[in-house]
């Protein structure tokens, strides 16, 4: 809803200018598409707005009409969690796979004694730290 309240503008008696005028038009037309007013009603009363020479005239237009409410305090978002550190055992594989590869490619010498070292660490990481998992039916 607009922030248009005509009672902020004092004794019924104080003349409004337009931007008055177009803050309660615009106010109006929110409460149209709201559902408060019919097509007919709204057509009556923005002619009245535009018509209205004191505030009187303006907040007659909204005596059936729900005030406008403060908007409501909004809750701050939580600071954003830091960062987890990375851990360095894949940043260490990675470096040691690296390692290799460089001096199998250099020496022409492949470490075929490391295929049994991967089996059981693929192994372990598949199969977890206790073995294979049996599910008890």
């Amino acid at each position: 809803m607009t922030d248009f309240d005509p009672a902020v503008y004092g004794p019924s008696t104080v003349r409004v200018g337009t931007a008055e005028r177009e803050q309660a038009a615009a106010a109006l037309g929110e409460h149209f598409a709201a559902g408060r007013l019919d097509v007919a009603e709204y057509d009556e009363r923005v002619g009245r707005a535009y018509a209205a020479k004191t505030a009187g005239e303006l907040a007659v237009l909204f005596d059936d009409l729900p005030r406008p409410q403060p908007p409501a305090p909004q809750i701050p978002a939580p600071p954003p969690a830091p960062g987890r550190p990375l851990p360095l055992a894949p940043i260490g594989a990675a470096v040691l796979l690296m390692f290799m590869i460089a001096f199998a490619v250099t020496t022409h010498f492949f470490p075929f004694f490391l295929f049994p070292v991967l089996f059981f660490v693929f192994a372990r990481r598949r199969y977890g730290y206790r073995g294979p998992r049996y599910h008890r039916m």
